[in-house]
């Protein structure tokens, strides 16, 4: 690009820098309540996300998919002393629908005790200072790769708490839709986004907020997808099924799809003594097993009508915060129409017992609507 340049909002533009890359590989499982990070939490988290979606436009939607990619803030991997550079945010993206239009939003929230960074040619396309001493960085630009081309936009906020917030937003569906040649969201709704007071570290949470929603999987075959309307027909009926005076958080009756195909949910049992996690799965043209087993932790046996139910059980020895063995109960309920049911109760004292799991998964309303 040519330089010098001027950019409004710039005392000084620097010349451009050459691009770098990197990549950061996590291992430890994904956690909201990292000590290095006081500031987050999954009330925290929840919070955020709330305050994200508030501040998307009329007429934006999220497009039906996993949680990781339905604009729920994540945990923050890794610890500052070595994340300094590259690590210690949070994110939530997704893809967004706005009228014929679709694409990607990415939103990423860090606290940093570093100066804001100069004015960098190519890098911004104005530096915008608002009344309460925020700063807010915005770029409309685009990419090629392999001649194929990629709208983006971004907004970066300085915010005097001491947060930096960051959204981007592409003509990349990154649901395999491809591209569309048009960002859902103009630079002013990405400057509203990064500035909601919500998003910011010092936000206070409101008294009661639950957990945001776990990621879940299916362990069964590949599933053909679950479209959003069959989804929100049997989350009416979870809502609806007795749990035995069990508080849920969140309550059951919010499937989303599954990376394998499918839908499912994870929620948090949060009844004194009974603390666990439960699990209800649902997919479809699944194989209806043939042959009844009677084994060690597992049994199987036939309905009447040609259904055939599992139990199984098995126990893991966890060593953190201190050696204990859990015990994880599952009941899978396959129909001869081959959709097929898993309700998994674990990751505490004791899990929820066989008649309840049973009980969910061999709802008669979880079927396919035709």
């Amino acid at each position: 690009m040519a330089f010098p340049v001027r950019i409004p909002g710039c005392d000084v533009v620097e010349p451009p820098q050459p691009g770098q890359l990197f990549s950061v590989v996590t291992y430890e499982a994904p956690v909201y309540d990292n000590p290095s990070y006081p500031w987050f939490s999954g009330p925290k988290a929840a919070a955020m996300t709330k305050a994200l979606r508030a501040a998307l436009p009329g007429g934006v939607e999220i497009a039906f998919a996993p949680v990781d990619r339905s604009l729920v803030f994540q945990p923050i991997h890794g610890d500052p002393t070595t994340d300094e550079t590259f690590g210690g945010w949070t994110d939530a993206r997704a893809t967004l629908l706005r009228g014929d239009r679709s694409g990607s939003l990415s939103v990423n929230v860090r606290e940093s005790r570093t100066p804001i960074p100069p004015c960098v040619a190519g890098d911004l396309d104005e530096r915008r200072r608002l009344p309460d001493d925020t700063i807010v960085d915005t770029h409309d630009t685009w990419y090629e790769t392999n001649g194929v081309r990629t709208l983006s936009r971004s907004a970066t906020a300085y915010l005097p708490d001491g947060s930096v917030a960051h959204a981007y937003a592409t003509d990349d569906a990154s649901d395999g839709s491809g591209y569309t040649g048009t960002v859902p969201l103009t630079i002013d709704d990405l400057v509203a986004v990064v500035t909601v007071p919500g998003l910011r570290v010092t936000a206070p949470v409101p008294p009661g907020t639950p957990s945001p929603p776990e990621s879940c999987n299916i362990w069964a075959e590949s599933s053909p997808s679950i479209d959003q309307a069959q989804a929100r027909r049997w989350d009416a009926v979870l809502a609806q099924i007795p749990l035995d005076g069990l508080t849920l958080d969140p309550p059951l009756g919010a499937l989303l799809p599954a990376s394998t195909g499918g839908a499912c949910q994870a929620v948090r049992v949060t009844t004194p003594g009974r603390r666990s996690r439960l699990s209800v799965s649902v997919s479809i043209e699944q194989p209806l097993p043939q042959e009844l087993s009677s084994n060690d932790g597992a049994t199987s046996r036939r309905l009447p009508d040609g259904t055939v139910v599992e139990r199984h059980e098995s126990r893991s020895t966890v060593i953190e915060p201190s050696p204990s063995t859990q015990t994880t109960r599952t009941v899978t309920v396959t129909r001869p129409s081959r959709t097929q049911i898993q309700v998994t109760s674990g990751d505490g004292p004791e899990p929820l017992p066989f008649e309840l799991l049973e009980a969910i998964a061999s709802n008669p309303g979880l079927e396919v609507s035709r």
